[in-house]
């Protein structure tokens, strides 16, 4: 079980702890939506007669595609994704298809590390580099499900390879329309903004894939981006204004979760990749907004206590010793006024 799968769970101990202690993540919501409605409409999928988008799919390319800009093109969930390959889903695929398919993603890593860079990669290549490249990070991301489903679930387009297969016959197996797709996406992140401000960072200020100190106590937490402070969640929804509170609850168990603070994380923040707009908070708004009553430190601190058991970090104080943070002063009210309902 990971974050994710902790927070669809409404009785864990982290989805408890953020219910209690950030109970007003409808503050936050409100707040994003007015600042959502200043962008332009998202870029969709435009798939073929009888194909129906993986929109998850999607996100997880974008995200490996953007990774490599900032030169981190691969890391644990896709290389143990390719090993992870050998446990099978009640014997499908058959072993013939395992074989192939581990050799095909060996081959792929090595390619893939080619891309490995301090100075990261450019957000958009010529046009035959770029292709092949999207189409990479499709295959890696189908790898990466691999890991995280701890072996092979039926649907994995992966499954499909023919026994004997090159990695080459599996790149040009992945649909055009998800080329054209992640194309759109990464023009948008090449444009003047905040993506092409963030992958100019220096190296050691770009960290992909971050885990936490407390990533174990929920199953395995690893966010998308920490850029010079900035914890950043990559979002490729079609729908951003559906996006809610457990997009909110991630990020914030992500924070709380960083229990020494070894990323310095001052801001937080959702990309959205098919808008190219990065919505952020600095960390003590974002706390402010969701109604917290103890500083960072003290709400890590009491996490740390929830999730051990009391075997590390320290309980919270009584509720009558707490103090809310303040709350920005452009925050929406807390609380909509008695005439909002009327004409």
């Amino acid at each position: 079980m990971s974050l994710t799968s902790c927070l669809k769970d409404p009785t864990s101990v982290i989805s408890l702890f953020l219910t209690e202690h950030l109970p007003l993540p409808e503050d936050v919501l409100s707040d994003y939506r007015a600042r959502l409605a200043r962008y332009a409409a998202p870029v969709k999928p435009a798939a073929g007669a009888g194909q129906r988008p993986e929109y998850r799919m999607l996100g997880h390319t974008i995200d490996h595609r953007l990774r490599i800009s900032l030169g981190a093109p691969t890391g644990a969930p896709i290389s143990e994704g390719v090993v992870r390959a050998v446990l099978d889903d009640n014997g499908w695929p058959s072993p013939e298809v395992i074989d192939t398919v581990q050799a095909a993603g060996a081959v792929l890593l090595e390619e893939l590390r080619t891309y490995e860079s301090e100075d990261g990669q450019p957000l958009a290549l010529e046009d035959e580099a770029e292709d092949r490249l999207i189409r990479l990070c499709h295959l890696a991301s189908s790898f990466e499900a691999i890991f995280r489903h701890v072996g092979w679930v039926r649907g994995n387009a992966l499954g499909l390879t023919p026994p004997g297969a090159c990695l080459q016959d599996m790149v040009d197996a992945v649909p055009s329309y998800i080329v054209e797709d992640i194309r759109r996406q990464m023009e948008l992140a090449a444009q003047p903004g905040p993506f092409a401000r963030l992958r100019k960072l220096a190296a050691p200020e770009r960290v992909c894939g971050p885990v936490f100190e407390g990533s174990r106590h929920v199953g395995g937490a690893d966010a998308d981006f920490v850029l010079a402070g900035a914890l950043v969640d990559c979002k490729a929804t079609i729908r951003p204004e559906r996006l809610g509170r457990a997009e909110l609850y991630q990020l914030a168990g992500y924070l709380l979760l960083d229990y020494s603070d070894s990323y310095g994380i001052d801001r937080v923040g959702l990309y959205l990749s098919r808008q190219g707009a990065l919505i952020d908070w600095s960390v003590a708004d974002f706390l402010g907004l969701l109604g917290a009553q103890m500083q960072l430190p003290d709400l890590r601190a009491a996490c740390q206590h929830a999730l051990t058991d009391g075997a590390a970090g320290t309980p919270p104080p009584p509720p009558h010793k707490r103090k809310r943070l303040p709350r920005p002063r452009n925050a929406p009210p807390s609380q909509g006024s008695l005439f909002d309902d009327l004409d």
